[in-house]
C-alpha cells in the first residue's frame, strides 16, 4: 500500500502519508492499519498527508462511504488532511462537509507547516520527520 504510517505517542499524533498513485481501496482499507497498531489510541491528533501523491485514482464514491464510517477517533480529536494539489483539495473539502457531525474538528490544509500549527499545542515533528 503507498502509505507510511507513523504513531507518535509522544506527541499524540497518528500520520497517515500516502505516496505515488492512490486508489479508493487503498484509502478505503487504511483504517484497519491504523486501528490494529498497538500504539493507536483514539484521543490523538489524525494528519493524513497527500502532498507526495502523484495520481489521486480517488472517487467522490469512496470518500461518501468513509464519511459514512463512523470515525477510529474520537469526537474532540483533530483531524488534518494535507492537500496541495486542487483535486485532492476539493476531495478532502467535499469529505470535510459530508463528515461534519462524526468529525467536527476536521480540517483541509494545503502545506505541512498550516497542518502542524493546527495540532492541539503546536506539535511540530522532529527535523527530518513529515
Amino acid at each position: 500500500m503507498p502509505v507510511v504510517l507513523k504513531i507518535d505517542p509522544h506527541r499524540r499524533v497518528v500520520h497517515s502519508a500516502f505516496y505515488g498513485r492512490i486508489t479508493d481501496t487503498e484509502l478505503l482499507g487504511h483504517h484497519k492499519s491504523i486501528a490494529s497498531d498497538p500504539d493507536f489510541n483514539p484521543q490523538f491528533a489524525d494528519i493524513v498527508d497527500f502532498s507526495d501523491v502523484t495520481d489521486p485514482a480517488i472517487t467522490e464514491s469512496a470518500i461518501t462511504a468513509m464519511a459514512a464510517n463512523p470515525s477510529l477517533f474520537s469526537n474532540s480529536a483533530v483531524h488534518i488532511v494535507i492537500a496541495p494539489a486542487a483535486v485532492v483539495f476539493r476531495l478532502g473539502a467535499r469529505f470535510k462537509e459530508l463528515a461534519r457531525s462524526s468529525r467536527p474538528n476536521f480540517h483541509v490544509v494545503k502545506t505541512r507547516a498550516e497542518a502542524y500549527k493546527l495540532l492541539p499545542g503546536g506539535n511540530k515533528p522532529k527535523s527530518g520527520q513529515h
